[in-house]
């Protein structure tokens, strides 16, 4: 008998759901193998002088304003690769969210765009890379004689190749642990991670063009609309909450919120001046409401809300009037407590007006103190980042600290980033809530009736953080918090759907980690093992580890080790990804300062990192 785990021989009889058929996989192959061929066709024409499309137009637009032609192209390529893979991600979560889980990586319409814009991204930094000549900046890497690599395009390449990993990866996943039907799976922060970092690049790709070609003024309204394109991607990860139906603490929304516009507006006003942090914001509401329309509109999926950002911004725009950008570290630091505060604030009214899910006066103690450690960091980062292009640019101001000490206050905002995400992440359950339930059908239907639970204890959900009914997974979705009745006694704002593929249950989360549910239906599913649940009228019901809920498809019956093996090695992916990222934009900084030395000091070679 052969010792191979069961979980990495699936039968034929019951095939792991999410996981990729042979034909599927042959497509992805397939796809890769053509766009990989092209580049390699592009980057041998071009570096052996021969004339391609893609070079003339890059000469084309190089040619309107003196744009080095090895930034002319690719920006316009990854700026709508971005664009159509943030619109899949919003797509395909409303898809899961309606009709749950897929099989494999084209199980539904919205993977194709997420795909091809990720291998977009990924492409655009080859085109820099391939259309790279003289002049090229400081530091840039040194593949053979003659062709040198400007490092926003490698950073690019990084970030596009780590995102490209995630979908291999997260159908191995599948495999092995089930599927995570999650926006913070694993693998799907790989993905969306790398496509969110490689904005960055952008910054990093103009800050270059500055270096050997002057300022252009277009280089302003570019930088101001990848700020937005920021602010898109990283609310892209509280997504969950603003679909209503987020699988961890509630606490996580504000903070994702705060870093979320403190890092992209505090660069993007350090860089770019009075006005930019509001222009950043006018990108964001265009573009992220024409996604909200047309998902909720034409495509008819569940609405993904949104916050508007608008407070932030003026806040930003303020900090930026009264204490000045000059001294980096300062402004992203006075911005991180303003927006920690008065940011939080005013998303604690928002989600009261336009939010599934508003945020009770209980949340505000903790979520503005982290807050506070939050924005600081960010901004923090923020004020690394600004400076580091301002080095490679040649803009720097005489705020600017010792480079040493602006890595060190760089590393002291990381880890302001991490620790409240470090407290606010983590679930738990303590199942000692039960309830009797009553079922009154809807007139002349048995496939929904409205549910009058009575709480025992009576007080369990007086003080939660919420009490929301939930039908989803059927078709279509439905959300709203659970309305009071008496002492103990609640009842759904809806009727609940009992029929079909949906999945209703009552979602109590207490306190900042405890999160339960009490399943009124679940369908029966055979691929996984799992039978149909269906709690009849007047009967008792168990509250149960929310989780169990809501990602049915997880396994349960592996080892711990498994688990911590899973997410040691995508940490470590991730955390290798970062240092590479923030080594090149060291490396580019360092390198600019350099050549900016007076005559007599050498400079073939990238000087120390730390001076």
């Amino acid at each position: 008998m052969s010792d191979t785990p069961a979980l990495l021989v699936p039968t034929a009889a019951a095939p792991a759901p999410g996981v990729a058929e042979a034909s599927q996989v042959a497509v992805v192959v397939g796809v890769v193998a053509v766009v990989y061929a092209a580049l390699a066709w592009l980057v041998l024409r071009e570096r052996t002088g021969h004339r391609t499309l893609l070079g003339a137009l890059a000469d084309r637009v190089a040619g309107l304003d003196g744009t080095p032609r090895w930034a002319a192209v690719s920006p316009f390529v990854q700026t709508a690769a971005i664009l159509a893979a943030g619109f899949g991600v919003w797509w395909d979560i409303s898809f899961h969210i309606d009709h749950g889980r897929d099989q494999g990586p084209f199980g539904t319409p919205a993977h194709y765009p997420i795909f091809f814009g990720l291998l977009g991204v990924m492409a655009s930094g080859v085109i820099t890379c391939a259309l790279a000549a003289k002049p090229v900046p400081a530091g840039s890497l040194r593949l053979r004689p003659g062709w040198r690599l400007p490092l926003s395009g490698v950073f690019v390449v990084v970030c596009g190749t780590f995102s490209l990993i995630g979908f291999p990866l997260d159908d191995t996943w599948h495999r092995i642990f089930g599927e995570d039907v999650t926006l913070w799976g694993p693998t799907h922060i790989l993905m969306i991670g790398g496509a969110v970092i490689a904005l960055f690049a952008l910054f990093l790709l103009r800050a270059e063009a500055v270096q050997v070609s002057g300022p252009r003024r277009r280089y302003v309204f570019l930088d101001i609309v990848t700020g937005g394109a920021l602010l898109i991607a990283f609310e892209l990860f509280a997504t969950e909450f603003d679909y209503g139906v987020p699988q961890f603490p509630l606490l996580n929304q504000p903070l994702l919120l705060v870093l979320g516009t403190v890092l992209p507006l505090v660069l993007t006003r350090a860089r770019r001046g009075p006005g930019s942090a509001l222009g950043s914001l006018l990108v964001y509401l265009v573009v992220r409401g024409s996604i909200t329309a047309l998902v909720a509109g034409p495509l008819d999926r569940v609405m993904p809300h949104f916050p508007p950002y608008v407070v932030e911004a003026l806040l930003v725009e303020g900090v930026a009037l009264v204490v000045g950008t000059s001294r980096r570290f300062r402004f992203g630091t006075v911005t991180g407590v303003v927006v920690g505060v008065l940011g939080v604030l005013a998303e604690y009214g928002w989600s009261h007006v336009w939010m599934p899910i508003p945020w009770p006066g209980s949340l505000l103690p903790p979520a503005l103190g982290l807050g506070v450690v939050m924005g600081v960091g960010a901004g923090l980062v923020a004020a690394w980042v600004a400076t580091r292009l301002d080095d490679v640019a040649g803009t720097g101001t005489e705020g600017a600290p010792p480079v040493r000490r602006g890595h060190l206050l760089a590393a002291v905002g990381l880890a302001a980033v991490l620790v409240p995400l470090a407290v606010a992440v983590p679930r738990g359950a303590t199942p000692d809530v039960r309830a009797q339930v009553d079922l009154a059908p809807r007139a002349g239907s048995s496939r929904s009736a409205v549910a009058t639970v009575h709480l025992q204890p009576a007080d369990a959900a007086d003080h939660a953080t919420w009490f929301i009914a939930t039908s989803f997974q059927g078709g279509h979705t439905h959300i709203a918090p659970m309305v009071r009745v008496s002492e103990g006694v609640w009842r759904t704002p809806f009727p609940v759907r009992l029929d079909g593929r949906f999945k209703s249950t009552l979602r109590l989360h207490r306190g900042l980690h405890d999160m339960l549910s009490l399943p009124v239906h679940m369908p029966a599913d055979p691929q996984i093992g799992k039978p149909e649940i269906r709690v009849s009228s007047g009967s008792q019901a168990a509250f149960v580890d929310d989780e169990q809920v809501l990602r049915r498809e997880e396994r349960t019956d592996l080892p711990g080790w498994y688990w911590t093996a899973g997410y040691g090695v995508l940490g470590l992916v991730s955390a290798l990804e970062l240092g590479i990222l923030a080594w090149l934009l060291t490396r580019a900084g360092a390198a600019a300062r350099a050549a900016r030395r007076p005559a007599g000091i050498p400079s073939g070679r990238v000087p120390s990192l730390t001076r």
